[in-house]
């Protein structure tokens, strides 16, 4: 088993991993820990419910990309072509870049209270 394989296998587990948390927090309503910081007063949130409207269609679209591009990479079906790997790779990595940024964003705004 390579490298690749190992990578692949743990970005199929991070999706697994975040679309569990996005229904758990559609479920449940209540913010996981895993999208505020382990030290985030959510009791003190300003507007959670905001909150989990804003982020949960894009965790759970994160979750599935992630879920999909490692399993396509673990059972190799592009290998015969690298060109599309590398830009499944390259998509991956702008998901996660801009999943990021909105979350960030959103944690500004429904969570923290600034505009």
């Amino acid at each position: 088993m390579g490298f690749d394989m190992i990578l692949n296998i743990l970005i199929m587990a991070c999706g697994i991993y975040m679309l569990y948390w996005a229904i758990q927090m559609k479920s449940n309503k209540k913010i996981p820990e895993m999208l505020v910081g382990k030290n985030f007063p959510i009791e003190r949130a300003h507007d959670p419910e905001g909150f989990i409207k804003a982020t949960f269609p894009l965790t759970f679209a994160t979750g599935v990309l992630l879920l999909a591009s490692g399993a396509i990479g673990s059972l190799e079906l592009l290998a015969a072509y690298p060109m599309a790997d590398m830009i499944i790779n390259l998509v991956e990595v702008v998901v996660i870049l801009v999943y990021g940024m909105l979350l960030m964003k959103a944690q500004r705004k429904y969570l923290v209270g600034e505009k």
